[in-house]
Formats: C-alpha cells, sequence, structure tokens
C-alpha cells in the first residue's frame, strides 16, 4: 500500500504552480509557432509558384498543426 504524501508547504505549492504556468504556456506557444511556420513556409511555396490559391499555405498550416498536436499529446502522457 503507498504511503501518504507529506502535505507541502505554501512556497512549495506556488512554486509547483508556477512551473506548471510555465510548462503548459510554453505548450500553447508551441502550437502557436506550429501554425505560423505553416502559414509562412506555405505562402513562400504558393509565392514560389505562382499559385493563385493558398494551396500549399492551407495544407502545410493544418499538416504543422496536426503534428504539434500530436507532439503535445505525447508530451501530455508522458507527464501523466
Amino acid at each position: 500500500m503507498p504511503q501518504p504524501q507529506p502535505a507541502k508547504s505554501p512556497e512549495e505549492k506556488k512554486k509547483s504552480a508556477i512551473k506548471s504556468v510555465a510548462k503548459y504556456g510554453g505548450m500553447a506557444f508551441q502550437l502557436l509557432g506550429a501554425c505560423l511556420a505553416g502559414v509562412f513556409i506555405g505562402r513562400w511555396l504558393d509565392a514560389y509558384w505562382h499559385l493563385e490559391r493558398p494551396t500549399w499555405a492551407v495544407f502545410l498550416t493544418i499538416f504543422f498543426m496536426i503534428a504539434a498536436l500530436y507532439g503535445l499529446y505525447r508530451q501530455l502522457l508522458r507527464d501523466f
């Protein structure tokens, strides 16, 4: 039977909360960065090939977003 953990002091609770906010805030910026990378790379490819519709911009934005969400999912599984 596992033994109960000792109660955390208020200072330890504050450090834990700050650490959690930093970790999950960083995850949000990872997702934002992946989406922006998809947009900018896709727009560059669309301009390079003189496409009228933003084909690559849409495709790469969705692809990078799905890849980032999968990475975040794996990271969350590792944390819990």
